[in-house]
């Protein structure tokens, strides 16, 4: 058996019959004839620009017939098919055409980016065909041969990548044997049909969607309906305009069917809502009891949205919750779940359409042999499988197919049981392999590698974050290196973690990115090799144990020597009465202290030791242990009379600045400086509005006669200029701004500064001398702008308002201007470096005044500066979707 001929054959048995519906602009229909002409004809154009038989050919591309038609014209041409996910950035694609050696590569418009990207780098010349591209049309004007190599069911037909985007790849090889054998048993088990129309939402290169919903339809004599987008409507259009009758996805999709569903049960009025919840219940028990079906008769209206072919809702790629099978079959949709590996080709049992069992993998098929190795009292042990389906071996690693082909077994990594029935349940995975709800698989190295790329990390470890048994998403277990934080002065440890792992993701698939971290001070558990002990972390993260030592911070005894019991005593003070402290504490991590709290510890230590501090004392303090050691260097002057005592904001805005920090402040009266500052203003501002065409919304809500703080979201290196600009000279003059003092360094940019009314400022190791420069500008009646997310936003959405804007608007008793700028982030987002043209707009909202806030109904835990800046970000969040 080999796949050209089972198409062939099955376009000669129905050659009328249509392969594809796909929607451009409107739906638009492929026969069975029309595609064998068009995969001939490609077949050919590929054999005459050099495509020997054995040769890989990639395909980068999202889901669309020609996607499916340059897969077998490769084939065809006796070549060997290299599909890639088309979310790939270029590091990734560079990675793998080179360890496959594609000679040529498919792709389409909304890849093309990335694909010339990748290119650059690699020395061995490759042919890239683009299918939005004119060129492309030449394939269609190609003569067809009349004879093609002959092909061998041992021929290798795919090589899928399941591994080693960046580092070591590994290639599966997959026979046409492997994928004949497989689609033949699907086909033999009649589950589908010449008649039946698969619904293709998954994407292609993962080789479940790749069986089910391309080579097993295709070689039936099926169709493959493609919609416009996976957007709501336009699958509900797909389903019932062009009859769906099998559609074939992951839990998730199904998980969001059937919510969508059920929440449209609970929202009808009370009674109604109940009475159908109750028959939805008794529908279930009917159908698990005696295998009837009468949820399609009672939720007939649901059926109806998805038209009157529909038959049935297919599952793999993840385990799927027992109960989201219950829930739909109790609707009276039938639901198949199966389980397979690419290694496999990949499917290797399913859940017959009679007999199913929520919660089990099913049957194996026909062909599969399968076996539990070492089984425990439970009957539990490893899956092992023989059969037709097995892959030949990982591409150019011999050492990797050893490991997992042992004796004609395939070893799969996954623990199971088979029950007295036959049927498969999983009931662990062993490899180290994460599969998240989606059905993607990620290895949790490839990540790792990635965040090991930051010198502020030194471990990390990648583990599925389970909802309910579901694994759902991703989450970092990380160790920073401290010594590394203390040698460039970052004291806030979580912001700078926080900020490595937004900017690493950037460049990662969506699917690879993290939801989710936790910082840890002690090494990761490892193996003698080195190798890190997943099981034990995951424990240790589910389990969150109480540290073995410590002491209450109430009733333990203090060290012996009076200035550390003093610092200690002062700590106390700020990380609560119930905390427990070692020496080796980290005062962020493990004590819960942030940065204004540090700050608020500082003078508080000042005060106790009569200390003046120097302003980057924060910056290599990591520990307890630090603090003291760093205070006893300091304390010439003894320790004071006076006991540990909490310093408050207002005494702390209220210090005198230095000469130093007076001398970066300018309250600009020159008259030809202003003139000067005039001039550059006017030129930026015809800049912005020529080139981003600027404007300005709800100037008028800006407070006139008094001073403010203007508070915008952060998404672009434009967001300063652009709020600035927008406003009236007349409001320039008297507002200032504070900046990264890393840009406004030398003579040069230090007078643009001045000009520009920028205080430069190094807020992450200085922040207590931002706030306080913060507090003078507005006693002294000038406004200020700050961006109270303190960076920019990595996708775009408004992030997290620290406090620092609360402590200014409470202690100084000014209104704030929420203010958010819409544009920018398209304008010039994130490590981009060369802006695009998109129109700007900076809408003002109302001020928001301390007095106006109802602070009792701040939640417990939460401070009044806190509770401020998260009304504040309500109401930029709000302005989003205001027009005026």
């Amino acid at each position: 058996m080999d796949i050209r001929g089972s198409f062939t054959e099955a376009a000669s048995l129905y050659p009328d019959n249509i392969v594809f519906h796909y929607f451009r602009d409107e739906w638009k229909t492929i026969t069975y004839r029309d595609f064998l002409q068009t995969v001939l004809v490609s077949a050919s154009y590929l054999q005459n620009i050099g495509l020997q038989k054995g040769d890989r050919a990639a395909i980068i591309s999202e889901n669309r017939h020609e996607w499916c038609s340059a897969y077998l014209a490769i084939i065809m041409a006796g070549g060997v098919a290299v599909p890639m996910d088309a979310q790939l950035g270029p590091d990734e694609i560079k990675n793998l055409l080179s360890n496959s050696g594609s000679k040529i590569v498919f792709h389409s418009q909304k890849t093309v980016t990335n694909v010339i990207e990748a290119s650059r780098s690699i020395e061995d010349p490759f042919v890239l065909m683009n299918f939005d591209s004119p060129e492309y049309e030449e394939l269609t004007r190609t003569e067809p041969l009349n004879s093609f190599p002959d092909i061998t069911p041992d021929d290798i037909a795919s090589i899928i990548y399941t591994s080693g985007t960046t580092g070591t790849p590994k290639g599966v090889m997959l026979t046409h044997n492997n994928f004949c054998s497989d689609a033949g048993a699907l086909i033999k088990a009649k589950v589908v049909s010449h008649e039946d129309n698969v619904l293709s939402i998954l994407p292609l290169h993962h080789t479940y969607a790749f069986m089910c919903t391309f080579l097993v339809p295709v070689f039936l004599g099926a169709s493959i309906i493609y919609p416009a987008s996976l957007k709501g409507p336009d699958l509900v259009s797909a389903i019932k305009d062009r009859g769906v009758s099998i559609l074939i996805g992951v839990p998730q999709v199904l998980d969001i069917i059937r919510n969508g569903i059920m929440n449209k049960i609970k929202g009808l009025p009370g009674s109604l809502s109940f009475m159908l919840l109750k028959i939805h219940s008794f529908s279930g028990s009917v159908h698990e009891k005696l295998g009837i079906n009468i949820g399609k008769i009672i939720f007939r209206s649901v059926h109806k949205n998805f038209g009157k072919r529909f038959r049935f809702f297919a599952s793999g790629g993840a385990k799927l919750d027992p109960q989201i099978m219950k829930d739909l079959e109790a609707l009276g949709f039938p639901v198949l779940e199966g389980y397979g590996l690419t290694e496999t080709s990949p499917v290797l049992t399913f859940n017959p359409l009679s007999g199913r069992k929520p919660g089990s993998a099913g049957k194996p098929l026909p062909a599969v042999e399968l076996k539990i190795i070492g089984p425990s009292e439970t009957g539990e042990g490893e899956i092992a499988i023989k059969g037709p389906m097995v892959m030949k071996g990982y591409y150019k690693n011999p050492t990797a197919t050893a490991d997992v082909l042992k004796d004609g077994w395939f070893m799969t990594g996954d623990i199971g049981r088979i029950d007295k029935e036959g049927y498969l349940f999983i009931t662990g995975r062993s490899k180290e392999v994460i599969v998240l709800s989606s059905g993607k698989n990620i290895y949790p190295e490839d990540a790792e590698r990635i965040f090991l790329t930051s010198p502020l990390i030194k471990e990390v470890c990648i583990l599925g974050e389970e909802n309910k048994g579901i694994t759902e998403s991703l989450h970092a277990l990380i160790v920073p290196d401290f010594e590394y934080a203390k040698k460039n002065g970052i004291s806030n440890i979580n912001d700078a973690i926080k900020w490595e792992i937004n900017k690493l993701s950037g460049s990662m698939p969506s699917y690879m990115r993290v939801k989710g971290y936790s910082i840890r001070t002690e090494p990761l558990p490892r193996t003698p090799l080195g190798k890190l002990r997943r099981f034990m972390i995951k424990d240790a993260l589910i389990q969150k144990p109480v540290p073995e030592t410590g002491i209450s911070a109430s009733e333990a005894p203090m060290p012996e020597d009076h200035e550390s019991r003093k610092v200690i005593e002062a700590i106390m003070d700020f990380s609560g009465e119930e905390q427990t402290i070692n020496t080796g504490d980290n005062l962020e991590l493990d004590l819960g202290l942030d940065s204004l709290s540090k700050i608020e510890l500082i003078v508080s230590l000042e005060k106790i030791f009569s200390l003046k501090l120097p302003e980057d004392f924060l910056s290599d303090v990591q520990t307890v242990a630090d603090l003291i050691a760093k205070i006893k260097d300091q304390s010439t002057a003894g320790v004071s009379a006076g006991t540990s005592e909490r310093t408050g904001w207002s005494n702390i805005l209220s210090r005198e600045l230095s000469e130093e920090e007076l001398s970066i402040i300018s309250f600009e009266t020159d008259k030809s400086r202003m003139l000067a500052a005039f001039l550059a203003y006017t030129g930026l501002r015809c800049i912005f509005r020529l080139l981003f065409r600027l404007e300005a919304r709800g100037i008028e809500n800006i407070p006139s006669g008094r001073n403010f703080i203007i508070a915008p979201n952060h998404t672009s290196y434009l967001d300063g200029f652009a709020v600035i600009l927008s406003l009236p000279f007349s409001f320039f003059r008297n507002i200032y701004l504070l900046g990264l003092r890393e840009f406004f360094a030398g003579f040069l940019r230090s007078r643009l500064a001045r000009l520009a009314h920028v205080i430069p400022i190094d807020s992450s190791s200085y922040l207590n001398k931002a706030l306080q420069v913060s507090a003078f500008v507005l006693k002294n009646k000038r406004s200020l702008s700050v961006f109270p997310e303190g960076g920019r936003s990595f996708n775009g959405e408004i992030m997290e308002f620290k406090k620092g804007v609360g402590i200014l608007a409470v202690e100084m008793e000014v209104p704030v201007v929420p203010v958010f700028i819409e544009g920018a982030f398209e304008a010039l987002p994130r490590n981009a470096r060369i802006p695009r043209f998109k129109k700007i707009i900076i809408k003002f909202g109302k001020p928001l005044n301390v007095k106006e806030i109802d602070f009792s109904k701040r939640p417990e835990h939460t401070d009044k500066y806190q509770y401020f800046a998260s009304q504040l970000r309500e109401k930029v969040e709000d302005l989003k979707t205001t027009e005026k």
